[in-house]
């Protein structure tokens, strides 16, 4: 599961949605590490490091994208699904702005 955002600024979209995370403007969300790479997951306990969304950024996309801690397995469509219609809520409250449109893949 993905979501591929349309903008022309997909490194500018990065950087505020990891900013307004960082700065705890967003509470519900936190940024997590690994070897370098900023993922976000979700906060409250029930949910937490269950997924870490990641980025890629692309010239004309920003695409978030499913992963997960190795130790933890790969996890169920129904948490995949949660994040992915959290993430959409994020975006949409937050970013609209940023972007002309967005797409879900599954």
């Amino acid at each position: 599961m993905q979501i591929e955002v349309q903008t022309k600024k997909s490194k500018e979209l990065k950087t505020q949605i990891l900013k307004v995370v960082e700065e705890e403007v967003v509470k519900t969300w936190v940024v997590r590490q690994s070897n370098g790479t900023k993922f976000l997951t979700h906060k409250p306990e029930q949910w937490y490091d269950k997924v870490l969304i990641g980025f890629t950024e692309e010239e004309d996309k920003l695409i978030f994208s499913i992963n997960w801690w190795e130790n933890y397995g790969e996890p169920s469509k129904d948490i995949k699904g949660y994040y992915i219609g959290r993430l959409t809520e994020l975006l949409i409250v937050n970013f609209s702005d940023k972007f002309n449109r967005f797409e879900i893949k599954i």
